[in-house]
């Protein structure tokens, strides 16, 4: 199983715009943090989760040449907004592409993305297949299964993945994770979550949330994400030492 970070940075990206902070004005590729997205490749097959507006920069930077199913956790414009771009993907693979998600998120995206549906050829629009997701899938021999969190007022999703004998999870907005969730994350390759900034938030973890709730789940690697221009990459990974891992975009890891 390989993992790349194709974004670890919260809605607005980093740098700011029009913001002068150090972590904006850092030369340091790994302060440069474009919105979340993750692609896994296990079991021969290419996953996506989430199309944020930095999409096509990051399958073109990265080296993302195919896409075998999309998966949203929740229909914010900072993790659908690259959406279109899955087109290229259903145009060159010659085949339409499933893309899961929740029901709201999957009604959400037939209303923002209603052309994808209106009989245009495979060069013009994504050809999808929209699927409510509400248990497990399997793609290939790759199983994902939801992990319905609390995104302030909202229930979203992250992933579980489970591929070539690991399981890994995919927590990238979230403030709260129910008991029935937490069940779900026992014995963990990897474990990726939400760690906004240290100030608290109405509907992200902060960063030492966020470590609470990695130590509690034990996952063998811990990773956080979404994360703001209030952390400088170097400084936070020296404060939180070898516990948890702070990943740049790009990062490739293979298990």
């Amino acid at each position: 199983m390989k993992l790349t970070f194709l974004g670890t940075g919260t809605s607005h990206g980093i740098p700011i715009i029009g913001c002068s902070c150090a972590v904006c004005k850092s030369t340091d590729p790994k302060n440069k943090r474009r919105r979340c997205s993750l692609y896994v490749v296990t079991e021969g097959r290419h996953l996506v989760f989430d199309t944020p507006p930095d999409f096509r920069d990051q399958v073109l930077s990265f080296g993302v040449e195919r896409v075998d199913a999309v998966f949203l956790t929740h229909p914010h414009a900072d993790h659908i907004f690259g959406f279109d771009d899955v087109r290229r993907f259903s145009a060159l693979q010659d085949q339409h592409i499933p893309v899961f998600g929740s029901e709201e998120t999957i009604r959400q995206m037939r209303i923002k993305f209603d052309y994808v549906d209106q009989g245009y050829n495979f060069e013009s629009v994504p050809r999808v297949q929209f699927t409510e997701q509400t248990g497990p899938v399997r793609i290939g021999e790759a199983i994902v299964t939801p992990l319905p969190v609390a995104h302030g007022n909202d229930t979203i999703y992250g992933y579980l993945v489970e591929g070539d004998g690991k399981r890994i999870g995919y927590i990238p907005d979230c403030n709260a994770i129910p008991d029935e969730t937490h069940a779900l994350l026992a014995n963990m390759d990897v474990m990726i979550l939400d760690g906004l900034r240290p100030q608290p938030h109405p509907t992200h973890f902060t960063i030492e949330e966020s470590v609470e709730q990695l130590a509690r789940i034990g996952a063998r690697k811990s990773y956080l994400t979404h994360l703001t221009h209030n952390s400088e990459h170097h400084d936070l990974q020296a404060r939180l030492g070898n516990a948890v891992t702070i990943p740049w975009d790009g990062l490739e890891t293979v298990l």
